[in-house]
């Protein structure tokens, strides 16, 4: 018995030590981890539903991958940087700096919380990579940072992010 409750207090203070892994070493290609946090603390809801340390998880799997979705943010990133020099590299990585963050603090909240879900990461990132000529990368970035902001606030249904949108306001064909 004694060996028992020995070996489970001894996983349980692993898992404290892999856990708190996250906030340690957080990547420096993401954003400050401050700014994840101020957006966890201001969701009350959230808050309820979520441990900080899981939505921090959530928000590190979005950037880097993980076994169920091993593209990760970053990796849409590089495709979408490829190329570019000048004024148009450094003006594209400020804007995916800034949809990636805002996606991000969203996407990595509980599932009944949160107003951007997977299949919106699957859908943006398929736009993203549909067409990489200079100006239809920045159509791109433009309507779906646009997309993002009006989910956030409320003023777009996530049901009107579909393909339908991106093919008729891109004139991409995404399911070839």
């Amino acid at each position: 018995m004694r060996k028992s409750v020995a070996f489970l207090l001894l996983l349980v203070l692993l898992q404290s030590c892999s856990s708190t892994r996250v906030i340690e070493d957080w990547p420096s290609q993401l954003p400050e981890q401050a700014y994840f946090l101020d957006v966890y603390h201001a969701d009350e809801k959230n808050r309820q539903l979520q441990s900080e340390l899981d939505y921090l998880t959530w928000v590190v799997r979005f950037y880097q991958g993980w076994e169920l979705m091993p593209t990760g943010w970053k990796d849409l990133r590089e495709n979408m940087l490829f190329g570019l020099v000048g004024a148009d590299l450094k003006q594209m990585q400020q804007e995916l700096r800034y949809l990636g963050a805002q996606i991000s603090a969203e996407w990595a909240k509980d599932n009944s919380v949160r107003k951007i879900d997977t299949a919106m990461l699957s859908l943006w990132g398929s736009v993203i990579q549909s067409d990489f000529a200079l100006e239809a990368r920045k159509s791109s970035m433009q309507l779906i940072t646009e997309d993002v902001e009006r989910v956030l606030d409320g003023s777009l249904e996530a049901e009107a992010v579909n393909e339908q949108r991106y093919a008729k306001q891109l004139e991409l064909s995404l399911n070839p």
